[in-house]
This record gives C-alpha cells, structure tokens and sequence, in this order.
C-alpha cells in the first residue's frame, strides 16, 4: 500500500495531527536557528488551542508514533530533540504537560547528546537518558 493510501486510511482526526505535527517540525528547525531552547519549549503555549470537543484526544503513544511519522518526511533531519519539541507542544495543546531533557555523553571519544520527554518522571518519548550526564542544570516544562 502506498503511502497516500496508508495516510488517507487514518482517521480523519490522525490526518491533521499528523499534518499539524509535520508543520511543526519546520517550526522547530527554524526555531532552533533563532530562538533560545528555553523560548522554543515555550512556543506551545503561543500555539496552544482548544482540541476538538468532539474528538476525543488521542493517547500519548498514538501522538508519539504520529511524531516520529511526521519526522520521516520533514526536509533535513528529525533529531531527538526536533521530535521531543513537536510532541511537546502537541501534548500541551491537548493539556498534557511534560518535561524535556537533554544530556551528554562521550561515546567513543566524541561527544553524544540526547534529548527525551518526561511525563511525570516517565519517558513517554526517546529511551531514558541513565547514561547521559544532564546538560542543562534543569529540566525544561511545558504547561498548558
């Protein structure tokens, strides 16, 4: 089945999300370019809308996996952080707050960052960061 196919097979409230999460990656790539990291979590709160009363919210794993599918047709790359932005401000607008976190490693003499979403203190995105020092000296929330 063609990718058209298997997106014109989601239902209808999925399609947007999934629009809508596309649409956020390229804010986030520009974002990234000019704004702080703390401005960037904040953005949710600028986009932030009422969700569809009729429509009943979608879970954090559907949102997630409609992220990282989204991530896979933005131009350049869909990193970590990218993603842990997009779910971020989709899981606020449906009034689920998060937290972000960004660590370091060394991995074979270089140096390795990550970025994943907490909901409280559970990764709901990205594997957990035990083998990364913390990066910034704390953790970035997103309140609706």
């Amino acid at each position: 089945m063609g990718r058209l196919a298997r997106f014109a097979r989601l239902p209808r409230e999925e399609r947007r999300l999934l629009v809508r999460a596309w649409i956020l990656f390229l804010v986030a790539d520009a974002g990234l370019l000019f704004l702080s990291l703390a401005s960037l979590v904040k953005v949710g709160h600028v986009m932030r809308g009422r969700p569809s009363p009729v429509v009943s919210s979608p879970s954090v794993s559907r949102l997630a996996w409609l992220v990282e599918v989204a991530g896979h047709y933005v131009p350049g790359r869909a990193t970590c952080l990218k993603q842990a932005l997009v779910l971020s401000w989709l899981l606020q607008r449906h009034g689920i707050p998060t937290t972000l976190q960004i660590g370091v490693a060394r991995r074979d003499g270089a140096l390795a960052a990550h970025a994943w979403l907490e909901r409280d203190g559970e990764v709901v995105f990205g594997h957990d960061g035990r083998d990364f020092a913390p990066l910034l000296p704390a953790h970035m929330e997103s309140r609706p």
